[in-house]
């Protein structure tokens, strides 16, 4: 199944829009079926008063791996470049970041609290003394959930800190956490609904989250099987056929683990048998081979800002 005809199964009738806040990674608590009223983005550390109408040039969609969706991304980023903060949707007013007050009655009454979990990752996450282990701990908090908004939020945090992290050996346990989950049912309170029949369409809202995760484990790993899960899938997806899905993920899980597995000992092994020493000032272009310099690159050509020497 291509990622267009995905994208447009996943927002059949909807009306939110692809590029707002609700379908991005950094505002992990919302999506486009599910957490009514105010988000939160871990990006900026600000609540998002409109997450439907809100944007911005750093969006990372929830629906879709990044390198199936980088044109239409990329579009977006050139739309909202001249941009330095969020904006609206359509206006493109911008819009001043509002920190979360834990301690403010109002402010905290004003987000539910599965986005004031949200908030409360980010202070841990964000902190002058936030080591990789503590954030590593922090996020585990979230993995196992039956909760469909907490299952959401847990996909979409390991999405973060793949892109940040790259295959460290951290980020390889949180995508075997969620490879643990991936084939589980969620469940939706009422409440939690952007539209009270919406539980059907949100169920696969999450599983498009979980497994954009995996994709994008699988382009980061150079790993094509994990990259294209839906050569197995995409029957039951475009038969919205939810308990075939779930079998066939059960299927797909044991060997996508191992792939995930084998991948990580073969990154580790080659770190350990190549760790060139960082160039000193002054060195021959034969002793710089790990070295990079800036390029410029015109309008058409290779978007590589880097080249080695």
């Amino acid at each position: 199944m291509g990622a267009s005809s995905r994208a447009a199964l996943l927002c059949e009738g909807m009306s939110t829009d692809l590029f707002s806040c609700r379908n991005c990674i950094h505002n992990p608590a919302q999506g486009l079926t599910l957490g009514p009223g105010a988000g939160f983005c871990l990006t900026w550390g600000s609540i998002i008063e409109q997450p439907e109408r809100t944007t911005c040039k750093y969006l990372h969609r929830k629906d879709l791996p990044m390198f199936l969706a980088r044109r239409g991304i990329q579009e977006h980023e050139d739309e909202f470049s001249q941009l330095v903060y969020m904006a609206d949707l359509q206006t493109h007013d911008p819009l001043v970041p509002r920190p979360y007050d834990s301690d403010g009655m109002f402010g905290a009454e004003r987000l539910d609290t599965t986005t004031r979990a949200v908030a409360a990752y980010h202070a841990l996450d964000s902190a002058p003394d936030a080591t990789a282990q503590r954030r590593d701990w922090t996020l585990a908090t979230f993995a196992g959930a039956a909760d469909g908004r907490k299952a959401m939020t847990h996909a979409s945090l390991v999405r973060r800190m793949l892109t940040s992290g790259g295959l460290t050996r951290i980020w390889t346990r949180r995508v075997l956490d969620l490879l643990d989950e991936i084939d589980t049912d969620v469940l939706f309170r009422a409440a939690d609904l952007l539209e009270g029949d919406g539980a059907a369409a949100a169920r696969w809202e999450v599983a498009h989250a979980r497994l954009s995760c995996i994709q994008e484990f699988g382009w980061h790993a150079a790993e094509e099987r994990l990259m294209y899960p839906m050569m197995e899938l995409g029957a039951h997806v475009a038969e919205e056929d939810w308990n075939g899905f779930l079998l066939a993920l059960g299927r797909l899980k044991e060997s996508f683990r191992e792939r995930v597995k084998n991948r990580d000992m073969e990154v580790q092994i080659l770190r350990s048998e190549a760790r060139p020493e960082a160039p000193r000032m002054g060195a021959s272009p034969a002793d710089r081979h790990f070295a990079f310099e800036d390029k410029d690159v015109a309008v058409g050509e290779s978007n590589t800002f880097r080249r080695a020497n």
